[in-house]
Parts: C-alpha cells; structure tokens; sequence
C-alpha cells in the first residue's frame, strides 16, 4: 500500500488555492477598472438624466437620437391628446399641457440656432443698438414633425389658450 504523502497533498490544494485566489485578484482588478469606467458612463447618463430634469423633459428621451426623441415626445403629446378628448378632466388637462409643453421646449433647444450679431452705432435715444438676432432651423425635418403637431393638435390648443386666458383673470382678480 502506497503511503499518503500529507505534504504532496497539501502542496496541491495550496497550489490551487494560491491560483484562485490570484484569479480572484486578476477579476476583481478588471471589474474594478470596469467599474471606474462603468462609473463616468454612468455619470455621464445621470448628468444627461439631471439636465433632463432641469429642463422640464421626460428622462425616458436620455440617450436617444434627436429625431427619436422628437418623434417619442410627438406620441406622448397624441397619447395625452386622445385621452383629454375620452376624459375631459383637469388631470388630463394638465398632463397635456405638460406634453406639449415639453415637445415644444424640445424642439426649441435642439432645432433652432439662435445667432446674435452685434451691431455698432447707437439708436435715436443715444443708446447701443440692440444686437440683430438671426434664428436658423438647423432641422428641417423636426420642424415640420413640429408644425404637423401644432396643426393637428389646433383645436386643443385653442383650449389650452383659453384656459390661460382664464388663469390669469383669475390672478389679476386675486392680485385687486
């Protein structure tokens, strides 16, 4: 009978311990080098996710193109707009006023350039002149998504006029 060598045996199992745990350390240093770049990606999303939310936008358009994110905001704008005309409650009023609202401020931001160009001399008054202000449709395609919505959405938008016309009698009798 062949006699167990207790240190042979031994020297296995600690040879094969030493390799996972180096393996352990080798992952755990990639996942760590993962992780930081994982976490300015990450940063990244949430500053593009905060600056959503400062500009009064939806977080779902975060990483979409410009077109998708015109085209997702044009929906949510429909869906809105279909659900104020079943239900006509102030709930649906102002999740549509919301809608639109966020679509348009979209559209602004990311589909016109806005070029101020200094003009020299002064007015009748002695004052500077006022800069000359050129606005350029960067998107000719967004804007017409846009004035697509505005025509078909006429009607409900008229609403939506009258209903501020009405909210800021309401604060000019409060104001009295």
């Amino acid at each position: 009978m062949n006699p167990i060598n207790l240190l042979n045996s031994s020297s296995l199992y600690f040879n094969a311990a030493q390799t996972a745990a180096t393996e352990a350390k080798r992952k755990e240093k990639a996942a760590s080098v993962k992780t930081s770049f994982g976490k300015i990606l990450e940063a990244s999303k949430d500053s593009e996710k905060s600056f959503l939310i400062e500009q009064g936008l939806p977080i779902e358009i975060a990483g979409l193109s410009m077109e998708d994110a015109a085209v997702f905001l044009k929906d949510a704008v429909d869906l809105a707009g279909d659900e104020l005309v079943e239900k006509m409650t102030s709930e649906s009023f102002i999740k549509y006023k919301t809608k639109v609202k966020q679509f348009i401020s979209y559209i602004v931001k990311t589909n016109f350039k806005i070029e101020e160009h200094k003009r020299f001399g002064f007015n009748r008054k002695g004052k500077k002149k006022d800069p000359a202000v050129q606005v350029q449709v960067i998107n000719q395609k967004l804007d017409n998504l846009a004035a697509d919505l505005l025509y078909n959405h006429l009607d409900k938008l008229k609403i939506l006029a009258k209903v501020g016309e009405i909210n800021g009698l309401i604060v000019d009798l409060y104001a009295v």
